[in-house]
């Protein structure tokens, strides 16, 4: 009898652990599904407390670029220039518990790479590809690459370098074809067949992906290697002397001492521009966008017309918050 009894408090011994094993799993799944819901939660307020930073930071671009316009127009003969508000300085705001930098740059100082869907659909010049060339060999890149990165975007089938058409990527182990039209990002060029990595990190700087073909350059904001890529015969060390005294240009006639005449690829005034967009929140919570500016030339009015969210790394965006 002492020995059933002995097996009677086991057994509810075993039932009593099992009942706080049982019981602590659940009130441990509790918790962390409110610690999950909590930090969903705060997830969810941060990102809708930087949207709101970075539809700030939109809003203080479009009335920059707005007031630049309207003291260009009053001034007359005027132009685009890194001499300019909107060029030189980094804005700064510091908003509670958060941060908001914005830093505006020209993107007509860079080569469009949509010029290049122009080449054939109109059967006349070709001078984009020949620029293209140039500037890729001003960067220390090879002509296979400047040829394979129109091949990209022309819309003509017929390839100018080995295996740079549809041909060549549909038979690769992730077949795909090329878009032989305008692109909406110069990022997409990073796979162009046999563009080898360290020569993409030297020319994706000096291109961009403007919404339009036909765009210009801006001769005030341009490099020296896309200036030298244009007018490869003119003095363009010159030409950036001058510009950085203070300097800038305002019509072809100012160039015509650094052995420039005609000019068509280039222009003084700029109709797109990108606000380069840091935010933080806190110590944890880090944005970094991109919106595409677009500048009415006959009302001045400036509208985002693209936005887009990129990786958060690298020396220029620690720069913007001050890390």
């Amino acid at each position: 009898m002492r020995a059933g009894l002995l097996k009677q408090r086991g057994v509810a011994l075993i039932t009593v652990l099992l009942v706080m094993v049982i019981a602590i799993a659940a009130v441990t799944h509790a918790v962390t599904r409110n610690r999950l819901a909590i930090s969903r939660t705060s997830a969810i307020l941060a990102n809708t407390q930087l949207a709101e930073f970075v539809q700030g930071a939109e809003a203080w671009a479009i009335i920059a670029l707005e007031k630049d316009f309207e003291e260009d127009r009053n001034a007359g003969n005027a132009s685009d220039n890194l001499a300019e508000a909107w060029a030189q300085r980094l804005a700064e705001f510091n908003p509670s518990n958060g941060k908001i930098r914005i830093q505006i740059k020209d993107m007509q100082a860079c080569f469009n790479v949509n010029n290049l869907t122009l080449r054939r659909a109109g059967g006349g010049s070709n001078e984009s590809s020949e620029i293209l060339k140039r500037l890729v060999r001003n960067l220390g890149g090879r002509q296979e690459s400047a040829l394979a990165i129109e091949d990209w975007v022309d819309p003509g089938d017929t390839p100018l370098a080995s295996d740079t058409e549809d041909t060549g990527y549909l038979g690769l182990e992730l077949a795909h074809r090329t878009p032989d039209t305008l692109i909406t990002d110069v990022s997409e060029l990073s796979a162009v067949q046999g563009l080898e990595a360290e020569e993409w990190r030297l020319i994706e700087p000096q291109l961009c992906a403007l919404p339009e073909a036909g765009t210009k350059v801006n001769a005030n904001t341009a490099s020296q290697e896309l200036l030298e890529a244009i007018f490869p015969s003119a003095n363009i060390p010159g030409l950036i002397t001058q510009r950085e005294s203070g300097t800038p240009f305002a019509q072809m006639s100012d160039l015509s001492g650094f052995g420039i005449s005609g000019g068509g690829e280039v222009d003084f005034n700029s109709a797109y521009y990108v606000a380069h967009i840091a935010v933080q929140l806190g110590l944890e919570h880090r944005q970094y966008w991109e919106s595409i500016l677009k500048l009415d030339t006959r009302t001045g009015r400036v509208k985002v017309i693209q936005r887009q969210r990129r990786e958060f790394s690298g020396q220029f965006l620690q720069e913007l918050l001050g890390d």
